[in-house]
């Protein structure tokens, strides 16, 4: 289908991870504190979140606990069975090399949330899957090189992924919102961004309008505010926009996010 003009119409295909840390007094595989706010470099670590030889994680009860609950409140399936595996990158703040996350065997699937949007129709957004996992530590880069500070390293998160249903940036703000109150009200997380405590991943692919087949998507990294998630899909939506109407092929890749210029930048393509 065409414009008026003639450029071929697309329609926007936008799914979202979210990355939320629950709010327990420990960490999630070791008792260290897991209030890391405004506190000191590499002041709360231990063995277990640091990933040294012969360690044993102890799962936090609390953590599992409120995962569940805020399955629940997303109207997801709570799994009588779950587990955790490693899933292994090597990056300079992953002190062990890899991440203990949930895979094929969540502890909740297949649930699903409703927004409102300005002209008042309800739509509803499915839920993949909530799953647990530890959380990385935070890389502060300078003028004079990378400062590592591991402090939340180990911090238990619950990444929430929706299903590829959402086909403007007004409905991926608003989905993004709506969690954000749904696991503030049940105090499953505080999800202050401000603070780190909540973080998307953006993924957006184009296609023209009535094909069925998804188009291929790029995946915007660690969006750390809701002027930041909209921005960043108004431009990745026009950028990818360009490409198709210049008969380029958009490639699958992972993209940054630069507030300062407000463009994504390319970090790596599969």
């Amino acid at each position: 289908m065409f414009d008026i003009v003639g450029h071929m119409k697309y329609e926007v295909v936008i799914g979202l991870e979210i990355h939320a840390r629950i709010n327990t007094l420990t960490k999630l595989f070791c008792r260290c504190d897991n209030n890391t706010f405004n506190q000191d470099p590499n002041t709360h670590v231990c063995g277990i979140c640091m990933g040294f030889p012969g360690m044993l994680p102890v799962l936090n009860r609390e953590a599992v606990q409120k995962g569940i609950k805020a399955g629940l409140a997303l109207g997801c399936t709570i799994k009588e069975f779950s587990k955790f595996d490693r899933k292994n990158y090597f990056y300079p703040d992953l002190p062990k090399g890899y991440q203990i996350s949930q895979y094929d065997q969540p502890i909740s699937e297949n649930g699903k949330i409703t927004i409102t949007k300005t002209d008042g129709t309800v739509k509803a957004i499915g839920i993949t899957r909530l799953h647990l996992e530890d959380d990385a530590g935070k890389l502060t880069h300078t003028g004079d090189g990378t400062l590592v500070d591991f402090n939340r390293s180990g911090s238990p998160l619950m990444e929430i992924v929706s299903e590829p249903d959402m086909r403007t940036v007004e409905e991926a703000s608003l989905y993004a919102r709506q969690i954000q109150k749904i696991v503030r009200y049940i105090n499953a997380s505080d999800a202050d961004m401000e603070k780190g405590q909540m973080r998307f991943d953006l993924n957006i692919s184009l296609r023209p309008e009535g094909q069925k087949e998804f188009g291929i998507r790029a995946e915007i990294k660690n969006l750390n505010s809701f002027r930041s998630l909209e921005k960043a899909a108004e431009y990745e939506i026009n950028r990818q926009t360009e490409l198709l109407d210049r008969g380029e092929k958009v490639i699958q890749e992972t993209r940054g996010w630069d507030d300062v210029k407000e463009v994504t930048i390319s970090q790596r393509s599969f």
